[in-house]
């Protein structure tokens, strides 16, 4: 096989799977009571970015059972991304699937995987996030539950760098939204699941 085509099965995988992210988001949403349908320009985004990232994770991981779970988790985490950052929810079912696809392809061979060490990794992000959410900070209980589920597909050192990327991206974003005087942008609630989503997906993809 050349070199590239790897490259070029992962960038047309990463489009499909936007067509199925978009039905999926569009289903998910549905059972919720809101708008399925996902405007134009946000599904063109999405299928720019999920063939992008497609194409690295076939120049990572080639055509194996790793890429195939790398373009699962990818599908999983832009229906977290979209959801999230549109209606600030994150559904259980794209938890569980991200706590299945790690399990089963961890336990089959497939990724590295261990099962205590990817406990604790879960242990320590609900952790980490849980805390915060008792204070009153603008935590949900969809991202406690979604950094826990990242904890256990990256682990405890995966899911700490996951945490550090998304920290330096939630501050960026901070940053530069302008909408509103600095000092209140730190008081506004943030949808974090996009940020994990990103985390999760970029250290998969690094540790591949």
């Amino acid at each position: 096989m050349q070199a590239w085509m790897p490259i070029v099965y992962g960038t047309i995988s990463g489009g499909v799977l936007a067509v199925l992210a978009r039905l999926l988001c569009g289903l998910l949403l549905k059972q919720r009571g809101f708008e399925p349908t996902i405007e134009r320009k946000h599904f063109w985004i999405m299928l720019a970015g999920m063939a992008l990232v497609g194409g690295i994770i076939g120049w990572r991981a080639g055509v194996s059972f790793r890429g195939l779970y790398l373009l699962l988790i990818l599908l999983v985490a832009a229906c977290a991304f979209y959801i999230d950052a549109k209606h600030r929810v994150i559904p259980n079912e794209l938890v569980l699937s991200i706590l299945v696809l790690s399990a089963v392809f961890g336990l089959t061979g497939a990724i590295q995987f261990d099962i205590l060490y990817s406990l604790v990794g879960l242990v320590v992000c609900f952790v980490i996030f849980f805390l915060p959410s008792l204070f009153g900070k603008q935590i949900g209980a969809g991202d406690v539950k979604l950094a826990a589920a990242m904890g256990f597909a990256l682990g405890l050192t995966g899911s700490l760098y996951a945490i550090a990327c998304m920290g330096a991206l939630v501050l960026l974003y901070t940053l530069l939204d302008n909408r509103l005087p600095l000092a209140q942008r730190l008081k506004e609630m943030i949808p974090m699941g996009p940020f994990l989503a990103i985390g999760l997906v970029a250290v998969s993809i690094i540790l591949a």
